[in-house]
């Protein structure tokens, strides 16, 4: 088959509502050139055998999630800003299934920077790695790989001399328009099809740009009036992160109910939770499913959750629709990167939790075990003075101060 034949038949297949993979053995390699011909939600990915047919089941599949990853984790620098597009050669594409990408935006990473490698860079990019390692971009150029353990000293491995460039978030939302959009669209395609079979809608909701994306994407896709979302107070949530729901709410004109998971009463009984012991976790998950089945005791919900692949393994196994008893789990947004989900909020003139400008990755509660030793770092420059009196903040402290000790020991 000749090259026009294939860009023929492939014109008919490509669906602008979803991604599409075309997946090319080696004897197919010249088809590759085609790529750039087709729009942001066309990849292309070389199998390692000589015809597609040779290649095993577990083997495709590996490609298929390997490209699936290009999609998200690759990054083009234009003029002044980052354009998330795996074309035209990108200074950034990984095909690696846990990397991810996200936005130092905010005082928190300028300033994180600024102690680390003594220049505050500003709006840099993160290739969040293994084992912690996160490459560190302003612009196209490296300025360091910095490790960013759970636990234990944040370490400059490496180190470059680069332009501390001016970047804007609007300059960011602009050059990303098309990209955002595109990402949406397949997303509320997804979830417009996969609610026939439902009652309700919910959209458990933490204040995290996942979670929040999540409810956008659903708020457009239903209406407000056919979606209610639903936040979990632990007792030990940070009270800006309260406080953000609440304003973020009434600019979305959203029903919010709000439930109770008795973390804090527990606590003297069970202690704090540890990375091997995250007892808060099924606490919080029956005070959501609780409350749901409160609200709406009879029927089918579609449960729209902003869980992505790239955030860990066992989230990245799931599938994108799957069944707990009454609740259909939906998951639109697999396929997005932290970064895309920070453009998301930005494009639709929603602020980021005032957290994530403190330089926070991902949010919890202020003992959550999950917090790294970067985010410690961070409660100390910036929100001491807010939390020193809350229940449980100082043991907190106080304890990853003895594992940071052992860790050093």
């Amino acid at each position: 088959r000749g090259i026009n034949e294939i860009r023929k038949n492939l014109e008919d297949m490509v669906d602008e509502l979803l991604y599409n993979i075309i997946l090319v053995g080696r004897e197919d390699a010249k088809f590759l050139v085609l790529e750039d011909e087709f729009p942001e939600n066309v990849v292309f990915f070389m199998v390692d055998k000589k015809r597609i047919r040779n290649a095993r089941i577990i083997t495709l599949s590996r490609c298929f999630e390997r490209a699936r990853a290009i999609i998200r984790n690759s990054a083009q620098w234009q003029e002044n800003a980052y354009v998330f597009s795996h074309k035209d050669a990108p200074f950034v594409k990984y095909s690696i299934p846990a990397y991810d990408l996200f936005l130092g935006l905010g005082e928190g990473y300028e300033r994180m920077l600024e102690i680390l490698l003594g220049t505050g860079y500003k709006c840099t990019l993160f290739v969040r790695g293994f084992g912690g390692t996160h490459e560190t971009y302003c612009g196209p150029s490296l300025v360091a790989k910095i490790k960013i353990p759970d636990t234990g000293k944040v370490k400059v491995l490496s180190k470059e001399e680069a332009e501390c460039l001016e970047i804007k978030e609007e300059d960011l939302v602009s050059s990303n328009r098309d990209i955002v959009q595109m990402h949406e669209r397949i997303s509320m395609n997804f979830l417009k099809h996969s609610v026939q079979d439902v009652d309700h809608i919910v959209v458990p909701w933490s204040g995290g740009r996942d979670s929040t994306t999540a409810l956008i994407l659903s708020l457009k896709a239903f209406g407000s009036k056919h979606v209610t979302a639903v936040y979990v107070d632990t007792g030990v949530d940070f009270p800006s992160n309260i406080e953000y729901v609440k304003k973020v709410a009434a600019r979305l004109g959203v029903r919010v109910e709000y439930a109770y998971a008795p973390i804090k009463e527990s606590l003297p009984e069970k202690g704090l939770p540890t990375h091997n012991n995250r007892w808060c976790t099924i606490l919080k998950v029956n005070a959501l499913h609780e409350k749901i089945f409160e609200i709406y005791p009879e029927g089918k919900i579609a449960l729209v959750v902003g869980d992505r692949d790239a955030e860990s393994r066992p989230r990245s196994m799931r599938p994108p629709i799957r069944w707990e008893g009454r609740l259909k789990i939906l998951s639109p947004l697999k396929n997005w990167s932290t970064a895309l989900a920070q453009l998301y909020l930005l494009f639709n003139e929603i602020p980021l939790n005032p957290l994530y400008l403190k330089g926070f990755y991902r949010l919890g509660c202020y003992i959550c075990p999950a917090l790294r030793s970067w985010e410690v770092k961070l409660l100390k420059i910036f929100l001491m003075d807010d939390l020193q009196a809350l229940p449980y903040f100082k043991e907190f402290m106080r304890s990853r101060e003895a594992l940071e000790g052992e860790n050093r020991g």
